[in-house]
């Protein structure tokens, strides 16, 4: 199937630039691992629904912190901001799409100087210029904010984020993310390894939950360092802001009758981020950028990395506790 059939009436007629008409003339700026980002050409229904969606986000238009954020981490910002722009479309322009029992995945298309991205109400795409040193996104949708513009907004965000990570040495992961005695414990799988499961026992401890769905990993001056990121999940805090926290252990789930910890070699770290660092890891043009870093990554938790066999009584963290 070409990129765009499952949702594009035209697909063939995908902008070919990051041009055409925006919603409005309000802007907005996010600071978001990565960022800050600037968000350009919303609605006031459109700005209404960011505000709401990622209140702890929020920074004032010139870019600075807001009174009282907490201060950009030195590991989750560079360089210029990361400029995105809303643009008007049509309904018309999408296919109706039954999604009863379906899992939503997004259509891709990639090449070395851009990323192009279909979904339900969502045209996209990302762009470098300068040499690949400059990035930017283009977002088409037709919802003019309401219930349904929060969800098209993030699930774009969730692959900018993803990408800047990656140009910055990081990476978004499939994961649930726990904050235990000061240090967070990053527990990797895909759907069904888990991750709920391990999240929910550790809330029940009296341990903080990140998300246990998509947290970011960046190399940190301790070795790693875990940032929040405020994309969905059935647990986590996702509008509060929260600053970087140094990593415990890196976590490779298996289902199991009893609790045990086995060491996780290098090169088992490294496999198991590459199948949890979505996005990214199925575009060819930055496969051996995201294996760099990836690599750099395992080689910086190695000390701390581990399978972790759980079961259902929710006694693992006895045994991490005591590492």
């Amino acid at each position: 199937m070409s990129f765009g059939a499952r949702f594009l009436r035209q697909p063939e007629r995908f902008p070919e630039r990051p041009a055409g008409e925006p919603w409005g003339e309000r802007e907005l700026a996010l600071e978001l691992p990565g960022g800050p980002y600037r968000v350009l050409g919303l609605s006031a229904a459109q700005e209404a629904g960011v505000r709401a969606t990622f209140p702890g986000s929020l920074l004032p238009a010139a870019g600075a912190p807001a009174a009282g954020a907490p201060a950009a981490p030195a590991t989750a910002a560079a360089g210029a901001p990361v400029t995105c722009r809303l643009l008007r479309c049509t309904a018309g322009d999408f296919l109706p799409v039954d999604v009863r029992g379906w899992e939503y995945g997004l259509d891709f298309d990639w090449s070395p100087a851009a990323v192009r991205l279909a979904g339900l109400g969502l045209a996209a795409r990302l762009d470098w210029r300068l040499g690949g040193a400059e990035l930017s996104g283009a977002l088409w949708t037709p919802e003019d904010g309401g219930a349904r513009f929060p969800g098209v907004f993030e699930n774009f965000l969730r692959v900018l984020v993803s990408y800047r990570l990656l140009e910055l040495g990081g990476a978004v992961l499939h994961s649930a993310g726990v904050v235990r005695h000061g240090a967070a414990y990053l527990f990797l799988g895909r759907s069904g390894a888990g991750k709920t499961t391990v999240a929910r026992f550790s809330q029940a401890q009296g341990a903080e939950v990140l998300s246990d769905d998509l947290n970011a990993l960046l190399p940190h001056a301790a070795g790693c360092a875990v940032l929040k990121l405020p994309f969905t999940g059935d647990l986590g805090e996702r509008r509060a802001a929260r600053l970087p926290v140094p990593l415990g252990a890196l976590l490779r789930l298996e289902r199991d009758s009893v609790d045990a910890l086995a060491p996780l070699s290098r090169a088992e770290a490294l496999a198991c981020l590459l199948a949890c660092a979505p996005f990214v890891n199925v575009d060819p043009y930055r496969r051996d950028r995201l294996e760099h870093v990836l690599f750099a990554l395992a080689a910086a938790a190695a000390p701390r990395a581990f399978t972790l066999r759980f079961s259902l009584g929710g006694g693992f963290w006895s045994i991490l506790d005591e590492k």
